[in-house]
């Protein structure tokens, strides 16, 4: 989700009754923003007593989902949840800065490593159901050899053995990082769940960010993680992230039409090709 493009529409006290109805004078004069970016699931609501997120899923077991993941965290690390009411999820809205390129990379590696020492939700996220589930959603004219042979490979090898278990994220990029001060908060906690900390560092790999290195050579510091050891498991995992990622672009060009992600695709695909 980016945090830039609001487009103000009319506050609609049908859509937000539950709110309106708890506290009638804060909401009265408020309004609906929404936020532009690849997933399309929040909205900005304004209203007399500040402001908070309306995040809606697929499903409300997701939904609950993501809950639960904010209930758990602290208010350091990610948003706190303001309450859940079908269809949707009030979040705090999380103020200062988004920009264009990732934290310095010890600011970087210190959140990671403080997300990856929580608790674990208590899912685990399995990449294989999913990659196949974005394969038969897909456009059939979109389903190429080069998509099958790569799903086939993943099946046959199966996702990597983890080398520490923890609470990921699953979607950390610029657009999700906060700047306040010196610090940053995490938002868009939709695909959150436990994993391997190599399958998180290699959603990261995929930005060829050239400060990514001393990222990982804080975070190995930070974990106590043997360093090459580290590397060799964020390489075992760039297949599968490349995969995921094309898949949900192909996935997502299906549900909107839009070129914007048949074009990511296509750029997926390209790496994934030459990894």
């Amino acid at each position: 989700m980016k945090l830039s493009g609001l487009v103000k529409v009319p506050y609609s006290k049908r859509s937000d009754a539950v709110l309106h109805h708890s506290n009638p004078a804060a909401f009265a004069a408020g309004s609906v923003s929404a936020i532009q970016g690849l997933s399309g699931n929040s909205v900005l609501v304004e209203h007399a007593g500040g402001k908070s997120v309306r995040r809606t899923a697929p499903t409300f077991a997701e939904l609950h989902r993501q809950y639960r993941v904010l209930q758990r965290l602290p208010h350091s690390l990610a948003p706190a949840p303001v309450f859940l009411t079908p269809p949707w999820l009030y979040v705090e809205w999380v103020e200062g800065q988004v920009v264009e390129s990732y934290p310095q990379p010890d600011l970087l590696a210190c959140t990671l490593s403080k997300l990856h020492r929580q608790p674990l939700f208590g899912w685990r996220i399995v990449l294989m159901p999913l990659l196949q589930r974005y394969w038969q959603n897909a456009s059939p004219a979109r389903r190429s050899v080069l998509w099958l042979a790569q799903l086939k490979k993943c099946r046959k090898h199966r996702e990597p053995a983890p080398i520490c278990l923890a609470p990921l994220h699953m979607d950390i990029h610029p657009g999700n990082i906060v700047h306040h001060g010196g610090s940053i908060r995490l938002i868009d906690w939709e695909y959150a769940g436990d994993g391997d900390v190599g399958l998180e560092l290699a959603t990261l790999a995929i930005d060829e960010s050239p400060q990514f290195a001393a990222c990982v050579a804080s975070y190995a510091r930070l974990m106590h993680l043997n360093e090459v050891t580290l590397w060799r498991q964020i390489h075992h995992w760039l297949p599968w992230v490349h995969l995921l990622m094309a898949s949900w672009y192909e996935c997502r060009w299906q549900q909107t039409k839009s070129s914007e992600f048949i074009q990511l695709a296509d750029q997926a695909w390209c790496k994934l090709k030459n990894t």
